[in-house]
């Protein structure tokens, strides 16, 4: 498609959308379309995987999120613009939901005093046994870094998951991020009005810190080394 360029955009700038066009450009490994747009009075196209697919804001950061495709795994891209200069940071994960639905979750800090901002990223289930985890973000000193990816899926006899808790929620402990991972099973219901026969759980609880922008002590490495004893 040859064309006029009509102004070079930088990340953050606001877009008024006027229409969608039925034309398509692959960016990023994903087939999006031509949006007919409007800026400062003057109209033009931009390719959908150009513009934020969705905007959080606090204070005065803005979160804005797009995606990309490589070799068949989609990747979710989160960029914190930290001033009215555009200036930004990024983080690109991998998406480890089942399908390609997802919610953004925004929490402050929740008590994390080394913590400016956190942000869980919500997988959405198509079926049982799917994973409704997600992973969390935190930006920390004008950076965005990739926390930890959590787990949380549920079948007919079992369910497991895995959480993180922080100071300021109920459970919670001062100067503490708690991860809580738990799994059970349970006997299936022959009548639905008498519910399960048994049910059995377990409960791990690894004590962490916000240290030299990870979590530590590295909750997943502990885990497995019980699951070896």
């Amino acid at each position: 498609m040859d064309s006029e360029v009509v102004r070079l955009l930088t990340i953050g700038e606001p877009l008024k959308i006027i229409e969608k066009s039925s034309e398509t450009f692959m960016y990023n490994g994903i087939n999006s379309p031509w949006y007919k747009v409007e800026h400062n009075n003057q109209q033009g196209y931009v390719v959908g995987g150009l513009i934020s697919i969705v905007e959080k804001k606090d204070d005065n950061v803005r979160f804005l999120f797009a995606a990309e495709m490589v070799d068949e795994k989609l990747y979710i891209i989160t960029r914190a613009l930290l001033n009215p200069n555009t200036e930004y940071v990024e983080n690109k994960s991998e998406f480890l939901g089942s399908n390609y639905g997802f919610t953004i979750n925004f929490y402050n800090n929740r008590g994390v005093k080394s913590i400016d901002n956190i942000l869980f990223i919500n997988y959405h289930p198509e079926s049982c046994g799917a994973n409704s985890g997600g992973y969390y973000l935190f930006l920390d000193n004008n950076n965005l870094y990739k926390a930890i990816d959590v787990l949380s899926s549920a079948d007919i006899g079992f369910w497991e998951s895995e959480n993180l808790i922080f100071p300021d929620d109920p459970k919670g402990e001062e100067d503490q991020i708690i991860y809580f991972q738990e799994h059970g099973q349970y006997s299936e219901m022959d009548n639905p009005e008498n519910g399960h026969t048994w049910e059995k759980s377990s409960i791990t609880k690894v004590n962490l810190k916000w240290v030299n922008h990870k979590l530590q002590p590295n909750p997943k490495t502990i885990i497995e080394n019980i699951n070896k004893e």
